[in-house]
């Protein structure tokens, strides 16, 4: 048996042992108990239709706020927007309170199965594999009810998966690529045993998040297994890496790529791409990608390239929030002078230093927040100078000043081109906590973005790169109820996204602001 079979015969072995439930041991809840399934919200009687009564509703094509009526949901799909206050008949009712409502957000761009620290100590294997769990449920009490996890650890996933259909774990409808397909050596160009010592044996019950590959032979082997469930494939289009490192890395031969689009065209599969730098992205060019992920950060695209990528109808998952996270003046000594100067690189390391003292514990484990706080202090004894020489991985912030200097230059001309921008934050990547999908909106807001056209990042746009623009995306009728009620309207105010009054999925009720004393429901047309 050569060596390509037996990794591909212990990746399937890996697969049907967490499919048996096998995986799924080693992330049950610490106190060895199911999550509980929801909390803090209303008790429903979901055998008759639901209707939130006293709200409105925002369409997030034109804008335009439906007054103060009700929604009827039935079967788990908006049935009927009416202007009433409700109607008679067998249904239970939930008084919004002059909520706005919007669809269910949708982040474009994260990684579930990964925990979003920099070093993984080899004693809070446990702990991390719990965040992980809690990860998904703090997609659902931010609003968030659909997710695009870009890179996973395969049999970890299914095992969430698994809970979230099972009712044992809160959690967003997940569309997914199973493992980022690499070529030997890629970005991002770790070896995870240089970060944990379990690493491997671990890999046997979860799976590799990145699938190597030497030859073409190997990796149809990879696309054919990682194909398996998965909804689009996903590659990266760069020759450097994001961390530390001077010299460049492998990247895909012509033939290579060549091979990934016939497959995934006969496979009905989109492809998207990482890339983060022009060299990347003019490769891209040449190839159908239905989406790049990140921006575009080493140098000012061109007028024709812009012109080139929009007539391939390629849309832009910009993830520029994890550039306001990786701003790391403790890499230096000194901030060097040509980001010191930038107004806009200072009041986003403002804002980063205060998320990451007053608001980051919110929307993660206190402990794992406070071990990549650790690390900042750690790689400044360090110096950047010294990073790759010490195989200390942390992620190059020449690039992500870059992002927010030239990146966001470059997303700005291809909005204004007509581009089809989405929204995702990278979560699962040091820093980037999942919860935090409203920093990514209001950056995106502040790079020069109308609400408006916000709200559509998350909503019909991110839709539409999912493939799932007849479903979900609008609050429209026919479509699957994920709603989430704001207390502001968020046409006007920016924030109103940081904490959801309530949020529905598949018209239930799966969260509830911590003390909003929510009435119980109660049959239609009754005081």
């Amino acid at each position: 048996m050569s060596r390509s079979e037996k990794e591909s015969l212990s990746r399937r072995d890996a697969l049907k042992l967490a499919g048996a439930g096998l995986a799924g041991l080693a992330f049950t809840d610490m106190t060895g108990c199911a999550t509980a399934e929801y909390r803090n919200v209303p008790a429903v009687d979901y055998r008759r239709d639901l209707i939130p009564e006293n709200c409105r509703v925002i369409d997030v094509k034109t804008g335009k706020v439906q007054p103060t009526g009700s929604l009827r949901i039935r079967k788990g799909r908006i049935h009927a927007l009416t202007a009433d206050k409700g109607d008679t008949g067998k249904a239970s009712a939930v008084d919004a309170r002059g909520a706005y409502v919007i669809p269910g957000l949708i982040d474009a761009h994260c990684h579930s199965t990964i925990s979003p620290v920099f070093g993984m100590n080899t004693l809070d294997l446990l702990r991390h594999l719990k965040m992980q769990r809690r990860q998904y449920e703090l997609c659902i009490e931010s609003g968030v009810t659909t997710i695009r996890d870009t890179g996973a650890f395969p049999g970890a996933l299914q095992g969430f998966l698994r809970d979230i259909r099972n009712g044992k774990l809160k959690g967003p409808r997940v569309v997914y690529c199973n493992s980022l397909l690499n070529v030997q050596g890629g970005h991002p160009d770790v070896n995870p045993t240089d970060i944990n010592l379990f690493a491997k044996p671990v890999s046997l019950f979860i799976g590799m998040a990145m699938t190597n590959f030497r030859d073409l032979k190997e990796m149809r082997e990879i696309m054919r297994e990682n194909a398996e469930g998965a909804r689009f494939i996903k590659l990266t289009m760069d020759n450097k890496s994001v961390f530390c490192r001077k010299e460049d890395i492998p990247a895909y031969s012509d033939e290579q790529l060549k091979e990934i689009f016939n497959f995934a065209e006969k496979k009905g599969l989109p492809v998207a791409g990482h890339c983060h730098r022009r060299w990347g992205f003019r490769r891209a060019l040449g190839y159908p990608f239905h989406s790049l992920e990140h921006m575009v950060s080493d140098e000012l695209l061109t007028d024709r390239e812009i012109e080139q990528f929009v007539r391939r109808k390629t849309a832009v998952v910009p993830t520029m929030t994890i550039a306001q996270c990786y701003l790391m003046e403790e890499a230096f000594d000194k901030l060097p002078e040509e980001y010191g100067r930038d107004e806009f690189i200072r009041q986003e390391i403002s804002i980063r230093r205060n998320y990451l003292q007053h608001e980051a514990p919110r929307h993660c484990d206190p402990h794992l927040h406070g071990e990549n706080m650790e690390m900042l202090r750690y790689y400044r004894t360090l110096g950047m100078d010294h990073l790759w020489e010490n195989k200390k991985f942390l992620v190059n912030p020449h690039l992500y000043f870059g992002m927010l200097q030239k990146g966001r230059k470059n997303l700005l001309r291809m909005k204004e081109a007509g581009v089809l921008i989405g929204c995702g934050i990278d979560a699962g990547m040091p820093l980037s906590y999942f919860g935090g999908l409203y920093r990514e909106m209001e950056l995106l807001s502040r790079i020069g973005f109308k609400p408006l056209e916000v709200l559509q990042t998350v909503t019909c746009n991110n839709a539409r790169i999912l493939g799932l623009q007849e479903s979900i995306g609008a609050v429209e009728v026919g479509r699957e109820a994920d709603l989430v009620l704001l207390e502001k309207n968020p046409l006007k105010d920016i924030t109103a996204y940081r904490e959801p009054l309530l949020v529905l999925k598949e018209g239930r009720l799966v969260h509830g602001k911590k003390g909003m004393n929510v009435p119980r429901a109660r049959p239609a047309g009754k005081p």
